[in-house]
């Protein structure tokens, strides 16, 4: 039997947010995308982290972009494993280029580690619409979907991390790719880092 623990909201919540637009859990924290949040600017978003002690879950952190403007729409997909949290703006950029946002916790303190972007990034690629990550063994890895990329062919861009850099490892598209595919709309991994899905 599944019973509502709690009921969460942002601590600055205000109408048209979208907070809950998206939500990952690793552990006894959750983050939550805000992909309309206004701090930044309209529409530039946020995500929200939550951890839990015992069975109350208090907000720890707000997650907002060091480069934050106006129709960003950061959180409007999260991913969280461990001490990582990747968060998707595709709006970044202007014209929907797009980018995805790494954090890390230290202690209590969520900082940005890296922005990501796709090395042939253009207008309308829509990267940062799904992201994915796994840290549980080295190095770790982020998968990003750009389902505009290739005339909405779609496209998913691998990252990995050494000594705390991002570095794009490989562009993904598929074998028989077609215009309006929108391949990247979904992605995953997992297997050590070693298999990724993209829908």
């Amino acid at each position: 039997t599944w019973t509502q623990q709690q009921k969460l909201v942002a601590s600055d919540a205000q109408a048209g947010d979208k907070f809950g637009i998206d939500v990952a859990i690793s552990g006894n924290t959750i983050v939550v995308g805000a992909v309309e949040e206004d701090t930044g600017g309209s529409n530039a978003g946020a995500a929200y982290v939550f951890t839990r002690s015992g069975t109350t879950w208090t907000q720890q952190q707000k997650l907002v972009a060091s480069d934050a403007a106006v129709d960003d729409y950061f959180g409007k997909h999260v991913a969280i494993e461990g001490d990582t949290i990747a968060v998707g703006a595709y709006g970044e950029g202007g014209n929907n280029v797009g980018a995805a946002y790494i954090f890390t916790r230290s202690g209590t303190t969520w900082s940005q580690q890296a922005k990501i972007t796709a090395s042939d990034g253009a207008a309308n690629d829509d990267f940062g619409t799904r992201v994915s990550i796994d840290v549980s063994t080295a190095p770790a890895t982020v998968v990003v979907g750009a389902p505009g990329a290739v005339s909405g062919a779609g496209a998913a861009y691998v990252f990995t991390r050494t000594d705390g850099v991002w570095t794009e490892q490989q562009k993904i598209q598929a074998s028989d790719a077609q215009a309006d595919d929108d391949f990247g709309r979904r992605v995953a991994i997992s297997g050590n880092g070693n298999t990724c899905i993209v829908g």
